[in-house]
């Protein structure tokens, strides 16, 4: 397990440990989006990944990087589903238990994801009392921790997102990558560095879950309280060893309405006939408001994940509210 901040070695090592199980996604393009906004977009698709979101990256490494003493301990996570969803997949692989610990409030696909792959769910009311509740399993059953984001295999494990994309797309001016607890941006934005690309690494957040962008604008951490999202991937406080790396590698985080945000997501769905969730739905919707910012550029957008409840869908929602 690495114990310092991942490097570029770190997350090429996680690409040949986790290549057998982790799926090189497609980039997929649209005249439609292209032609609106008077700039080359390239879509980094992990909704067609296993379990269906990005998550299984880190995952992955993060259980395959276990010694033989710590699979027999089991490992344990708290998620707002795809996380949970790829650990109890990657612990299934390895014949390792895996407790999963989850607000009731997750969706249903993602709890399905948990079930499919045997990972022993516990549910707490509330996503504030989540961090609580898994806490005191770990201590309880001396479980290994892996967390979804605070955790340097996870970043490594996510990193290798940046390797498929700079084979994919040689030359690009931007990434635009969504914002949770920030692991994700913290390991693409590591091994882009690594490489030396040139591309600006732009942090995208919902307007009613700002943390990460507060605390990027003050450079310094600010205290907290959890709030609500319809992305709801993206509701956890940015991590204490995330923080800093978006801090030093990231060039800007850029923001959307929660109404931005839904509209965005029915219209991947309608132009692009793909299923995406509002927590990926974020980066297009961010790009859509900060056009100005990028026009004529060529911008690279990861597309997260997919676990969408289909018969409770966001502007559905909106209807009944």
């Amino acid at each position: 397990m690495l114990t310092k901040r991942p490097t570029l070695s770190d997350i090429k090592s996680a690409q040949k440990r986790t290549n057998l199980i982790v799926r090189k996604t497609p980039i997929l393009t649209s005249e439609y989006f292209n032609q609106l906004l008077g700039m080359e977009l390239f879509f980094k698709c992990e909704n067609f990944q296993k379990t269906g979101s990005f998550k299984i990256r880190g995952a992955t490494n993060a259980v395959f990087s276990l010694t033989e003493s710590e699979k027999a301990q089991g490992v344990a996570c708290q998620s707002s589903g795809n996380h949970g969803g790829a650990i109890a997949c990657a612990a299934h692989l390895k014949g390792v238990h895996a407790d999963i610990v989850m607000a009731k409030s997750v969706s249903k696909a993602k709890i399905h994801n948990v079930k499919t792959y045997k990972g022993n769910m516990i549910f707490c009311d509330t996503m504030a009392e989540r961090d609580k509740l898994f806490l005191k399993i770990v201590e309880e059953k001396n479980r290994i921790s892996i967390h979804p984001y605070d955790n340097f295999d996870v970043m490594a494990g996510q990193g290798t997102i940046a390797l498929e994309i700079v084979d994919q797309v040689p030359e690009f001016d931007s990434i635009l990558v969504p914002i949770g607890g920030g692991g994700l941006i913290s390991g693409i934005s590591i091994a882009l560095k690594g490489i030396n690309s040139s591309a600006k690494i732009i942090g995208c957040e919902p307007e009613s879950v700002d943390d990460t962008y507060q605390m990027y604008k003050a450079d310094k951490r600010i205290q907290m309280k959890h709030r609500e999202s319809i992305a709801d991937g993206l509701m956890a406080i940015v991590g204490q060893l995330t923080l800093p790396i978006i801090q030093e590698n990231v060039d800007d985080i850029i923001l959307a309405t929660e109404k931005e945000i839904i509209d965005t997501t029915r219209l991947v769905w309608e132009r692009m006939k793909i299923i995406i969730e509002p927590s990926c739905a974020l980066t297009l919707a961010a790009l859509i408001k900060n056009k100005e910012k990028f026009s004529g550029q060529k911008i690279v957008l990861v597309i997260t994940g997919g676990n969408v409840d289909l018969v409770s869908l966001p502007w559905l929602k909106v209807g009944k509210d």
